[in-house]
């Protein structure tokens, strides 16, 4: 079991350029998706004025829509690509937490709450990934190590987006989730145009 948690298996294992980038994305997804359940019925009250009862059911809809979502888009990373799915949810976590931004009548905050959903299931096109890039007989280890690294950085979603919201306003807080999505689109568009392997 100590080998297991040495530090010497979790460096080998994100030094490798495929594990390193994948893991790279699933930080910064899983900071919005840390950030997103800690605080989204706080930000449909603070910043739209809905009510505590209201920004409940909207939040319910949000994990509903996330899990029936969750084994379509797995099938279709299975069919389509890890990468093509994965960044198909980046884009519709941008146009969902726009939406969420500039719009505060009923209609215009459902569509976003769905597509939020949709967006945060990005776990089943792209945790594959990392199964896909392990050896058989390292992938139970190994993925519980990467996974473990990269939900431990992630974690830290909820503090910076409170602080932000607190310092800034619950606008800007929000707004940072569309530069991680921006960030998350131009890095896997930068891989598949310029082939560099990751």
């Amino acid at each position: 079991m100590g080998d297991r948690f040495a530090l010497k298996p979790v460096i080998e294992l994100l030094s490798r350029r495929k594990i390193a980038f994948t893991a790279l994305l699933a930080f910064l997804f899983e900071f919005i998706w840390q950030a997103t359940a800690s605080f989204l019925p706080t930000f449909l009250i603070a910043y739209h004025g809905y009510s505590v009862t209201f920004a409940s059911t909207l939040f319910s809809t949000y994990f509903v829509i996330q899990g029936l979502t969750q084994p379509g888009i797995g099938s279709l990373s299975d069919r389509y690509g890890r990468e093509e799915i994965g960044g198909l949810c980046a884009v519709l976590g941008i146009g969902g937490f726009g939406l969420l931004l500039i719009g505060s009548k009923l209609l215009v905050l459902l569509v976003g709450i769905i597509l939020v959903g949709v967006s945060m299931g990005w776990g089943a096109a792209l945790l594959p990934r990392f199964v896909d890039n392990l050896s058989s007989a390292e992938r139970g280890a190994g993925f519980g190590l990467v996974r473990t690294t990269y939900m431990m950085m992630s974690a830290t979603g909820s503090v910076v987006i409170g602080t932000i919201a607190d310092a800034a306003g619950w606008g800007v807080a929000f707004g940072t989730f569309l530069v991680f999505l921006l960030v998350i689109c131009l890095l896997l568009a930068g891989n598949r145009m310029l082939d560099l392997g990751f």
